[in-house]
């Protein structure tokens, strides 16, 4: 059965005018990526950075013995740590009213007096990131206090401190802040807009299927002069018009967060991700994102487009298509974390998986011609295949009109 062009035409408009009346669909396609966007990335920001972010002045610890290691003591309030009192130090410590407990044994000075080696106890909660961290703080704090009492026992004894520390290994960062703003930005911005694109267009493919059914217009529109094929590829083009606005408007939104990231989070907070606000990429990398976007959208649109039309109503269409997000956010967090270095050849091959590798790419500004060509080949295997698969649903009358 052929494809009549002119039929196409006016069934996609026909879609595209209901679609563009429709407020809710008009809000999820245009306005929410848009706000929640940046919305979300802020939020994932200011929390991880709060979480982890220890201001030792308003960290509250308990130090058990403090009569018996003045000295230490004074050290450790010159950092800032507030030092409280408590009947009950291990209870608070799970219930988060302290961050760490110091344990000092009463035999400290007679020890350290008699060059014998002592023990202190740190106690912090490592299901809290705060206190883990306040504890990495104090083991700092009570090391270096320990180097500084054998460094005057060596050099009492004349003999010099550094034949107790032949190496000293000096960690340095070699990442310029560009690459730790792409880091954090390969993380995010996959997610986000790989997420809209595929399941941007699902609300409008239960809508022209199996809300239709449910209106009780598909049946009146099937006994036109348009032939099947010709229907349902006027109403999935429709439907991949509305996924790859809304995998658009997520980059739009992405574009909003950096310019509100200064502002919200104030520019030592920016200097500190990488500077992502003054990030910039190649016009030729937007070209390429946005043929990742309109590829993951139309595969997916086509998918949705089938199983919705398998539906009797809109609920049942939503029922059926609910698993899919599930799905989509399994390749979201199997890819999260790896950089560029860590995507093999097989990453551009499996659907989805394929899409969110090349974008990590891309943000890093890489053109790779063989990943590039290897995600192009394999979305048109999986485009083609999910067209065939909407187009034999949707000419199955068992499947338009089951009871």
């Amino acid at each position: 059965m052929r494809i009549n062009m002119k039929h196409v035409w006016i069934v996609l408009k026909k879609e595209l005018k209901d679609a563009f009346r429709d407020r809710r669909a008009l809000f999820m396609n245009f306005i929410l990526p848009i706000l929640t966007t940046p919305l979300i990335f802020l939020v994932i920001i200011y929390a991880s950075k709060s979480a982890f972010e220890v201001k030792p002045e308003k960290t509250k610890i308990c130090i058990i013995g403090e009569q018996y290691a003045k000295q230490l003591v004074d050290i450790i309030k010159s950092s800032q740590f507030d030092i409280v009192q408590s009947s009950n130090p291990k209870k608070d410590l799970q219930d988060g009213k302290i961050k760490a407990v110091i344990e000092i044994p009463q035999n400290f000075s007679d020890h350290l007096l008699k060059e014998k080696q002592v023990n202190i106890k740190i106690l912090v909660d490592e299901s809290d990131s705060k206190s883990s961290n306040v504890g990495s703080i104090l083991n700092e704090i009570i090391s270096n206090f320990a180097k500084n009492i054998t460094k005057q026992r060596l050099l009492a004894k004349n003999i010099n401190p550094e034949i107790i520390e032949p190496i000293v290994v000096i960690k340095e960062n070699v990442a310029p802040p560009r690459k730790m703003a792409l880091f954090l930005l390969a993380i995010l911005v996959p997610m986000f807009v790989v997420l809209n694109a595929s399941l941007g267009g699902m609300n409008a493919a239960i809508d022209v299927t199996a809300g239709e059914k449910e209106r009780g217009t598909l049946e009146p529109l099937l006994t036109t002069a348009a032939s099947r094929i010709s229907l349902v590829t006027g109403k999935y083009i429709s439907v991949s018009i509305m996924a790859i606005i809304s995998g658009v408007t997520s980059l739009i939104g992405l574009g909003l967060t950096f310019w509100l990231l200064p502002l919200v989070l104030g520019k030592d907070a920016t200097k500190e991700l990488g500077d992502i606000a003054a990030l910039a990429l190649p016009a030729s990398v937007y070209i390429a994102m946005f043929i990742v976007v309109v590829l993951t959208a139309i595969i997916f649109s086509a998918v949705e487009v089938a199983i919705a039309s398998y539906a009797r109503s809109f609920k049942e269409a939503q029922t059926y298509l609910t698993p899919i997000t599930f799905l989509v956010l399994i390749p979201v967090y199997f890819t999260m974390y790896k950089t560029p270095n860590d995507l093999a050849d097989s990453y551009f091959i499996i659907p989805l998986i394929n899409s969110l590798a090349i974008f990590k790419e891309l943000i890093y500004g890489i053109i790779n011609i063989q990943h590039l060509l290897l995600f192009i080949v394999s979305s048109t295997v999986y485009l083609v295949a999910s067209i065939i698969f909407a187009s034999k649903m949707f000419e199955n009358e068992k499947v338009l009109f089951r009871s």
